[in-house]
């Protein structure tokens, strides 16, 4: 005998592309209806990464708008990706969720003495019409070298699974979790758990047309920037010993159509991106000259953000690429928005423990055409190309064909081999595979929650002082 059905809804990795949010809603709203009018339960929930503070409105309203639209929506459950997680202070992250009308799931992060945060819990139990129990939980990507020093502790999420699962389980007849931790990971965790029958996944931006089966559990991620939704359809059937047994009928990935706006959501939003515009205009300072960019050669608002990198971290020398600026500043007064116009990145000022025979592998490499040119997509940054490398505290002289140690000098002497330097450069190059010679090293640290255009405002005004 059918008990009935539940039809779960998901979006994820929005990064605040709000001019797609209507699409979404009305998506939403149109799935919500068909389910509701032939009698199925629906919960809806995002995982993560709505918020991206490349976006002017998530800027200036510290993710506060974004929470708007999500209770607008009636979202059942969220949890948080790294764009909620480590772009925000901790003061503005436990600030972030004061007005929301939904539950943040998430099990893995804590504060430094160990309790959880109070705007979030480890797990929820939502009891259908039918008297059917769904388990929730949530984990997120434990990227601690970001985490700690923002004054929080990010645990094992397996490990936080395992004690979840073990309390929730044998409470509920279904167990999803919403996961920010990427596909691959969905995948281990599939394999390692077997009381997790749903993952709603998210990070690596995949879209999964029909889901994936793994270990008798689905997955389902439904890309990036609104342009899918996720859509899970499972029937309750009564049991011969009066359990209740579950079947999936269907995982699906959606396409959103993006001629289709719903019409309060795009009032809403047009009343959050006024309230925004109105903070960013907050004044910096004045310039008595323009600051020009060029991606492709040296040029004066990446060489002064270099300056000002080195003198921040107090390093010895600093390193940035030229498509970090995106604009020009022109002479006159110089907002917040414009610097988050001409730097929009959630980039973080790092410093690594570098010797100089890796500091002339990491020059040599960046004056090669193809890093230059780099379409670079991901680890925060919202620009063109890499662009041209620009140090500071240091000289390059140019008129030699490789680029040996007597080439570069340092504080007045030619470049150590053996010796360690303190450099300062973007946090995306000390991870990953654009500079194995800096992403290598052991010793970095990352300073937070400042974004590079922070550092550039301090610039500025130091500028204008004197």
């Amino acid at each position: 005998m059918t008990l009935g059905k539940l039809r779960i809804l998901h979006t994820n990795d929005l990064h605040s592309q709000l001019e797609q949010w209507p699409s979404v809603v009305a998506a939403l709203k149109q799935h919500r209806k068909e389910a509701e009018d032939a009698g199925e339960d629906v919960l809806l929930m995002d995982v993560g990464d709505h918020c991206d503070r490349v976006h002017p409105m998530t800027e200036a309203l510290l993710g506060k708008g974004n929470v708007q639209l999500l209770n607008d929506m009636n979202y059942d459950a969220v949890t948080i990706g790294n764009n909620e997680g480590i772009t925000f202070s901790k003061k503005d992250l436990n600030a972030l969720y004061d007005q929301a009308d939904f539950s943040i799931i998430l099990c893995n992060l804590r504060h430094e003495n160990g309790l959880r945060p109070n705007w979030s819990v480890p797990y929820k139990i939502y009891t259908l019409k039918t008297g059917v129990k769904i388990g929730v939980t949530g984990v997120t990507a434990p990227f601690r070298f970001f985490y700690e020093p923002l004054g929080w502790t990010l645990t094992d999420p397996f490990v936080e699974l395992k004690h979840v699962i073990n309390e929730v389980r044998p409470q509920v007849d279904v167990m999803v979790c919403l996961s920010h931790l990427g596909l691959g990971e969905d995948e281990k965790m599939a394999m390692e758990f077997t009381g997790i029958d749903i993952i709603l996944g998210s990070h690596t931006h995949h879209v999964l047309p029909d889901g994936k089966y793994v270990n008798q559990t689905w997955i389902n991620q439904s890309g990036r920037s609104g342009e899918y939704i996720g859509e899970v359809s499972l029937v309750f059937q009564q049991g011969s010993k009066s359990n209740i047994e579950t079947k999936v009928e269907s995982v699906k990935s959606l396409k959103v159509d993006s001629t289709q706006k719903d019409s309060g959501t795009e009032q809403k939003l047009n009343e959050l991106f006024k309230a925004g515009n109105e903070l960013l205009e907050a004044p910096v300072t004045r310039l008595e000259y323009p600051l020009k960019v060029d991606w492709y050669e040296r040029s004066e608002s990446p060489a002064l953000l270099s300056e000002a990198l080195r003198e921040w971290c107090k390093a010895d020398i600093s390193m940035v690429n030229s498509g970090v600026i995106l604009d020009n500043l022109d002479a006159g007064n110089v907002t917040l928005g414009d610097l988050h116009r001409i730097c929009p990145h959630p980039i973080n000022p790092s410093t690594v423990k570098i010797s100089g025979d890796r500091l002339l592998e990491t020059i040599r490499q960046s004056q090669q055409s193809d890093m230059v040119n780099y379409a670079l997509k991901g680890f925060g940054f919202r620009g063109k190309v890499l662009g041209y490398m620009i140090f500071d505290g240091m000289e390059i002289l140019d008129h030699f064909r490789l680029i040996s140690e007597k080439n570069v000098i340092i504080n007045g002497v030619p470049l150590i081999r053996s010796k360690d330097y303190k450099l300062a450069t973007l946090d995306m190059f000390t991870f990953g595979h654009l500079y194995p010679s800096i992403s290598s090293l052991t010793e970095k640290e990352y300073y937070m929650p400042e974004f590079l255009r922070d550092v550039l405002a301090w610039k500025l005004k130091g500028l204008k002082n004197k």
